[in-house]
């Protein structure tokens, strides 16, 4: 049921249906937040947070990728090195 015009025949409400089984924990206002979110979402990452320090390490330098994964040839290397194209 998503619609208010639903509910109008029942003896229940929307918000009675949403805080269902929450009255044990009504001394505890953080446990029913707790809870709540949990119900509503439903997304629970695995990572600790080291993507996204990639993902701000590549803002700093987009080139981060390329250079562990290529391998450049040693005179094309020494030639960026020799005109200053390797900044």
């Amino acid at each position: 049921m998503a619609r208010f015009s639903e509910y109008v025949d029942n003896s229940y409400l929307p918000g009675e249906i949403y805080s269902a089984g929450l009255s044990e924990y009504r001394s505890d206002p953080q446990v029913i937040v707790d809870i709540l979110s949990k119900k509503k979402f439903k997304f629970n990452p695995e990572d600790d947070g080291t993507y996204f320090q990639q993902f701000l390490a590549l803002q700093n330098n987009p080139e981060a990728l390329i250079q562990g994964k290529v391998k450049l040839p040693q005179r094309f290397r020494e030639f960026m090195a020799m005109s200053d194209l390797g900044r």
